[in-house]
């Protein structure tokens, strides 16, 4: 826990939130809805609007229930290709093809081929319809089947318990305990702060306080950490203070024993198995 606000008769203590599970279950379903939105039925479609002018669009029908999206490419003057080659931290390669059509405002990436020589196949075509006079040429098409819906679906199911585990780590970021010691009322109230309100208030008299601990833990690794404890005489712990020095740890912990008026023991050394 963390002070965020101190006087000289009150101290306010609060777990800081986690942006993990925000995090974790943001880019879960953010990838999903991606995955999702993608599904549907994409055609790649030149035609002439004039003798010399050639057009090109694709075409996208959602499988959702979503406006269907047209890209428009204006007097496309011929096609060519492009290779990408992107490599992971790995060292994995994975290469990239595309259908380039060049027009006024540049050359522009249209279609994405599973190889070059398709790709190089696609470029061909749409060169000779350029310079022909036919009026329309589908150029390629990429249908949505049952079988890609299966695919997705069975890779959401078996996703799901990752989805369960951000949104679990979400709802415990959300939830946060606040301590707060006022010795102007002699006692310590303990809450839970939600996106609604504050819940499970408890309160408790400086008296049910045992005592102040500075612990220091060292790990198999050899590195020590130190926190401030304060135990209720039930040796119910009430704060876990983490701190980055023992100088910090004695100071918060002299703080907490002055404002509560019990002992502090300035050290106790315990051993961590992590």
């Amino acid at each position: 826990m963390k002070c965020v606000k101190e006087s000289p008769s009150k101290r306010v203590y609060q777990e800081k939130v986690s942006c993990l599970g925000p995090f974790l279950t943001f880019m879960y379903l953010s990838f999903l809805a991606l995955l999702w939105f993608s599904l549907g039925d994409r055609h790649f479609t030149c035609f002439r609007v004039a003798q010399s002018a050639v057009n090109c669009e694709v075409f996208f029908k959602p499988l959702l229930p979503l406006p269907s999206t047209t890209e428009l490419y204006k007097d496309v003057r011929g096609a060519e290709t492009k290779t990408e080659i992107e490599t992971d931290e790995d060292g994995d390669r994975t290469t990239y093809y595309y259908v380039t059509l060049k027009t006024p405002a540049g050359e522009r990436e249209a279609w994405s081929a599973s190889s070059e020589s398709e790709a190089q196949g696609l470029a061909r075509r749409i060169q000779s319809f350029v310079n022909g006079t036919e009026s329309q040429l589908l150029v390629d098409s990429d249908k949505f089947d049952l079988g890609d819906l299966v695919i997705v679906i069975l890779f959401s199911l078996i996703s799901l318990p990752f989805l369960l585990i951000g949104v679990s780590m979400l709802i415990s970021a959300l939830w946060r305990r606040r301590v707060t010691l006022d010795s102007s009322l002699y006692q310590i109230q303990e809450e839970y702060l939600t996106p609604f309100g504050s819940r499970g208030q408890k309160t408790y008299s400086f008296r049910d306080v045992q005592q102040v601990t500075v612990q220091a833990r060292t790990d198999s690794d050899g590195d020590t950490s130190f926190s401030v404890e304060v135990t209720l005489q039930s040796q119910k712990p009430l704060l876990s203070i983490f701190s980055s020095s023992e100088r910090e740890a004695r100071a918060e912990a002299e703080k907490l024993g002055q404002l509560l008026g019990r002992p502090v023991i300035l050290l106790e050394t315990k051993k961590s198995d992590c």
